[in-house]
């Protein structure tokens, strides 16, 4: 049996510790300071800046009044001058949003300003906002300096996101500068980035070759009706055009027509313009070739990737590498892509995903040793999924995942509390502006790498009712499971009226992926609350069990979303027979889709079915990803709750 340990004794010692010599007293503002700072905050939110303004003017408290006018300069209509923010980022290095504060700055620019003085200021902070860059290349143009100031301007207008009054001005005053190639170029790159609107304005700044491919390019990223006679239009010469080919390769793709997407994919040029969305549609197509069952073809979409880095390059090395693991049992090959794959990614899911992969490869290579070692090396990162697989597949008599809190000495619990974004998160709790936190605990927990640091800024957000952060900082390390991984646990759990109880972990796990504990929680697709649910199943819930449906609750009231929230998973158990790998999935991306995929790629709930290799088959990478991180979050709330030594249970998880 493999056993998870936790050594508990500093985390109780810590916990005990953050509010030593918290501030109190003459350390926070008086009430009267909060009260006024509150009224110039809730006049800020009202975006009403003249009375904000007299609220301000009220503030004794130092910190209370700095809070204040950080608000008010990231405001994007608050009137505050150049001077005044440029001043106050000066003074307040180490708060959040600096950069937001610069943009702030130097949409302020006004033409009273020097020349030479703006030459000074953006010598020191290069621009961060179209308006930066455009006030910074006009003042070098206008001091002499032409040709440095021409060549930041003409970038400014490939590069650069203008609004439409903004980019009519630009053009207005600066035409003269540019050239038709910029023009092309401005074209191309707001075709890539599917800026539809200011696309369309360009289209009539370019030749008539051009605007025939932009208007190609237009027609087949929104699948417009006779594209076929928008592609005959473009010239001869740009009908390669690695655009066109992209949309082209889309379109058929989005169609259904795969093959003749490939046929496009198979004649490409070695070098391309935005690899990373070149191979959105390779991993697409890749996988859809490996699931009709052309496996050679899926292996040589995904292994000509064209990417050198970042997560594309991680994801696609991975892809190859299991195509080629698990399909072509070409093992050596595999093992050198997990290898490149773990070398390309920092994050703990990622290595010990490329560590857990290449073990596997080199056990198949008989190579016990080397897979020994990248066991261990996955096991090292023993809160995630692949880590905790590969801690099944080590020393399976004795094997332990040891979780160690981070130690925390009184002098660094003593810098803590006097640190000034501490101090203000606690102001910000006393005014009862928790919403405004986020930024604060984030750029506290990254003053200092120290697993401690982050650790007491975890367990103070979780203090101040924002778990949601505490889990955000706490992210990337097994040192915090305490502040980490909250056991917040509202009456709701485990109310499934007529259904079997959910066990308690899942629900946390749950939870924890889906909204972070964050009661306010809302997806882009419109999921509320703490267990994510969408409103149209929240009502089919409620009527099944019997109780009043209510929009507003579901992200208000936690013990109404976990009710419905639990017993919507319950049924989705029940459903599938108990398995925990087929409820996660319909849950994330819905039942009908689950029952596809077991058709398509068989049943995990069976022998004949490798549960891993099918969780990994899973299309959708969010819901791949929204699986395999409840599973670990489950194995870990186990550990967390239970008051003695608990098992490892993933893997008979995986076969529920």
């Amino acid at each position: 049996m493999k056993v998870i340990s936790r050594l508990a004794a500093v985390a109780a010692v810590a916990a005990a510790l953050l509010f030593v010599g918290a501030p109190v007293g003459a350390d926070m503002p008086t009430d009267d300071d909060i009260a006024v700072a509150k009224s110039a905050i809730d006049a800020i939110e009202a975006e009403n800046w003249g009375k904000a303004q007299t609220f301000t003017s009220r503030i004794k408290d130092p910190l209370a009044l700095k809070l204040v006018r950080w608000l008010t300069y990231a405001g994007q209509k608050s009137g505050a001058t150049f001077h005044q923010i440029s001043s106050f980022m000066s003074q307040s290095q180490g708060w959040p949003k600096l950069k937001l504060l610069q943009q702030r700055a130097e949409e302020a620019i006004d033409d009273k300003i020097p020349d030479g003085e703006l030459i000074s200021w953006f010598k020191k902070n290069p621009p961060v906002s179209i308006d930066g860059q455009v006030r910074s290349g006009a003042a070098l143009f206008n001091s002499g300096e032409s040709e440095k100031g021409r060549d930041i301007l003409r970038n400014a207008w490939v590069n650069g996101n203008f609004s439409k009054s903004q980019e009519k001005a630009f053009y207005r005053r600066y035409r003269r500068l540019l050239t038709g190639e910029d023009h092309v170029a401005r074209l191309d790159r707001l075709l890539w980035e599917e800026r539809k609107s200011s696309a369309q304005r360009m289209i009539l700044k370019v030749a008539p070759s051009y605007r025939a491919l932009g208007e190609a390019r237009l027609m087949l990223s929104h699948r417009l009706g006779n594209v076929d006679k928008a592609i005959a239009r473009v010239p001869g010469e740009l009908k390669n055009d690695p655009g066109l080919v992209f949309e082209r390769m889309r379109w058929r793709r989005q169609k259904g027509q795969e093959e003749a997407a490939l046929e496009l994919l198979a004649k490409l040029p070695d070098s391309l313009p935005y690899p990373v969305k070149w191979w959105k549609e390779r991993a697409l197509l890749a996988r859809d070739a490996l699931q009709k069952g052309h496996i050679s073809e899926a292996y040589r979409i995904a292994k000509d990737h064209r990417l050198t880095e970042g997560a594309g390059f991680a994801e696609a090395e991975w892809l190859a590498g299991w195509i080629a693991l698990r399909f072509l049992n070409d093992y050596a090959v595999a093992k050198n892509h997990f290898i490149a794959m773990y070398k390309a990614v920092k994050s703990p899911v990622s290595r010990s995903r490329g560590a857990y992969w290449t073990a596997r490869a080199a056990e198949a290579m008989k190579d016990a040793p080397t897979a020994e070692q990248w066991y261990q090396i996955a096991a090292g990162n023993p809160t995630t999924y692949h880590g905790q697989l590969a801690v099944d597949r080590t020393k399976p008599a004795q094997g332990k995942i040891m979780i160690r809190e981070p130690e925390i000495k009184a002098a660094d619990m003593v810098a803590f509390n006097k640190h000034e974004l501490t101090r203000v998160l606690r102001m910000l709790k006393t005014m009862g502006k928790d919403d405004a936190m986020g930024a604060f605990v984030k750029k506290l927990g990254d003053h200092n790498d120290a697993p401690g640091w982050r650790s007491m800024t975890a367990s103070l957000a979780n203090s101040l009712g924002r778990p949601d952060l505490a889990i955000n900082v706490s992210k990337g390390s097994h040192e915090m499971i305490r502040a980490g991984y909250p056991t917040l646990i509202p009456p709701g759990v485990n109310k499934a009226s007529g259904k079997d109880a959910v066990e308690v972990p899942l629900v946390l796990a749950m939870v924890r992926q889906e909204s972070a504990f964050y009661t306010k929680a809302r997806s882009r697709a419109g999921a509320l609350g703490l267990m994510q649910i969408m409103p149209r199943t929240a009502e089919n819930t409620a009527k099944m069990l019997k109780v009043s449906y209510s929009p507003r609750r579901l992200n208000s009231d936690p013990d109404y979303n976990l009710t419905l929230g639990q017993f919507y998973l319950a049924d989705l158990l029940k459903e599938f027979d108990g398995s925990y790998i087929l409820a996660l999935a319909a849950y994330n991306a819905g039942p009908a889709r689950a029952r596809k995929w077991v058709h398509n790629n068989g049943d995990p709930r069976t022998a004949a079915v490798d549960p891993i290799d099918w969780i990994e088959m899973i299309p959708f990478d969010e819901t791949r990803d929204y699986v395999q991180r409840v599973l670990e979050n489950l194995q870990v709330y186990r550990l967390h709750l239970a008051e003695t030594e608990v098992a490892l249970t993933l893997e008979s998880d995986l076969k529920r």
